[in-house]
């Protein structure tokens, strides 16, 4: 086979496989493909997959349909009649499955186009993209619908509590897809959420991400253009102005394209304005005023932060947009709970409150810690930070990290794990960080081991405390597994 058998020009499409066909997925652990692949399924495809490992929760959910799974990647585990292979986004060329499709010339194709066809297509496509709360608010949107008898078909990128799976092919005429600026897959280097045939979309933030294949934020922007230009005439983007860059491409967006916008967030230009926000421990009240809104909205969510009321207002708009009643729609709020890993409380006992994030852009970071802030004034707040991502591993937000960590009163960090991926990249440098984040005034520890930092930590805390009194927030945050650090803290408290 020529060398270019792979494009995203040559994917197949689902249409072209009949029923009944077996298919194949490469990579099929991950919280996507999973899904994915028990969809398949379910809609009378005869479904393998093989992973490298195989984790929980999507362990039990294959283990419990009728996929049939390998673990490791072999070019044995590839049956060669199979009528499609889907690609996972973190499979690389030269994987020797990969390899079997390519000499056998076996029809292929990757997750986002999939995504489209088994859950998006002859649908409304709302599409939540931005460099921060696209999981969350894709499940605020999603419970919303879903509450209100709509019956979505939706993918969140993470665990959705509220919801019955995290991938779901509903029958009403909606469709909420988070959808990130990642690559689809090594054949197709295009954002996932170009894929998804957007009506309308979400963008919360534009920030500088990806640093592993995206070179600037200018690059990023591109990509976030081409997303309004997809949505056509009668489109709709809802766009958070409180981020300067998303603000500035607003105004140059409205001059180029077609779409309807509909602006949103704290900044008192936004057609729909956050004007009040009154914390209560893990909750908190929010007041919007503006289009849409009327004389005002008041509404509570279960969840910190102004990251957070800006998720929720984003979901409001969009639902209502989609003829959803805006009383509906609060009352759905209230019973909200949030995608798992997203201000996840871990453990709360003799004064010490244990939450897991994901956070890991030090934007992210940020908006976490002055979420626990001003949900417990009088607490210590303990940052514990695992730089685990191809981004946050890298040099490009040591100093951004400096100001993050400053909403904390303790930091611990983890010094980065050497990978082979590694190699010619400038890794950041976790010591001098820990050591810069202490000269400012914030004591702060590097640790190479989950064991060392448990150590320190419980030396440092008093547990004698009450139950109902917090005294000590400990926010330990990471895109990855964090070497089960939150359920070992957890573990400790009980």
């Amino acid at each position: 086979m020529p060398k270019d058998f792979f494009s995203v020009d040559a994917i197949t499409s689902l249409s072209n496989i009949p029923s009944g066909s077996r298919i194949h997925v490469i990579g099929v652990c991950g919280v996507a493909m999973a899904q994915l692949a028990v969809a398949l399924s379910e809609k009378g495809f005869v479904v393998s997959g093989s992973d490298k490992e195989f984790y929980e929760p999507m362990k039990s959910l294959l283990q419990n349909s009728a996929v049939t799974t390998d673990t490791g990647y072999i070019s044995e585990h590839v049956p060669l009649d199979a009528a499609l292979v889907v690609i996972g986004n973190a499979i690389s060329y030269g994987n020797p499955e990969v390899d079997v499709v390519e000499q056998h010339g076996l029809p292929y194709t990757c997750f986002p186009k999939m995504l489209q066809e088994v859950a998006i297509a002859g649908k409304h496509s709302i599409v939540v993209a931005g460099t921060h709360g696209k999981s969350t608010t894709t499940a605020l949107t999603a419970y919303i619908l879903q509450h209100c008898g709509r019956e979505p078909s939706y993918f969140v990128g993470g665990i959705a509590q509220s919801l019955p799976q995290s991938l779901k092919v509903g029958t009403g005429d909606c469709a909420v897809v988070e959808g990130d600026e990642y690559d689809s897959a090594f054949f197709a280097k295009v954002p996932k959420f170009t894929l998804y045939t957007p009506d309308t979309a979400i963008i919360n933030a534009i920030e500088f991400d990806h640093a592993d294949i995206y070179e600037d934020v200018f690059a990023i922007e591109a990509q976030f253009e081409e997303l309004v230009r997809l949505l056509g005439h009668h489109g709709t983007a809802v766009c958070c102005i409180d981020f300067p860059r998303v603000k500035a491409l607003v105004e140059k967006w409205k001059e180029r394209y077609l779409c309807s916008f509909v602006t949103f967030g704290a900044d008192s230009e936004a057609d729909c304005v956050i004007t009040e926000r009154v914390p209560t421990e893990l909750s908190q009240r929010i007041t919007v005023a503006g289009k849409m809104f009327g004389d005002g909205c008041t509404f509570d969510v279960p969840m910190l932060g102004e990251y957070n009321a800006r998720n929720a207002l984003a979901a409001l708009i969009v639902t209502t947009l989609n003829n959803v009643s805006l009383p509906s729609a609060v009352e759905a709020l209230r019973s909200f709970r949030s995608v798992k890993r997203r201000q996840e409380v871990r453990a709360r006992k003799a004064g010490v409150l244990v939450v897991e994030d994901f956070a890991h852009h030090p934007t992210a970071v940020e908006q976490t810690l002055d979420g626990m802030r001003e949900a417990f004034p009088t607490a210590r707040l303990w940052a514990v930070f695992e730089p685990r991502s191809n981004t946050s591993r890298r040099t490009v937000f040591q100093q951004a990290y400096l100001h993050a960590f400053s909403k904390a009163d303790r930091v611990i960090l983890r010094d980065v794990q050497a990978r082979a991926i590694d190699a010619g990249v400038e890794l950041i440098q976790v010591q001098e960080l820990s050591d810069a984040i202490d000269s400012s005034g914030v004591p702060s520890k590097c640790f190479g081991s989950v064991d060392d930092i448990r150590k320190y930590l419980w030396a440092s805390i008093d547990r004698d405390g009450s139950d109902e009194v917090v005294r000590d927030v400990v926010v330990v945050m990471s895109n990855g597994s964090f070497d089960r650090l939150p359920q070992l803290l957890a573990d400790d408290c009980a």
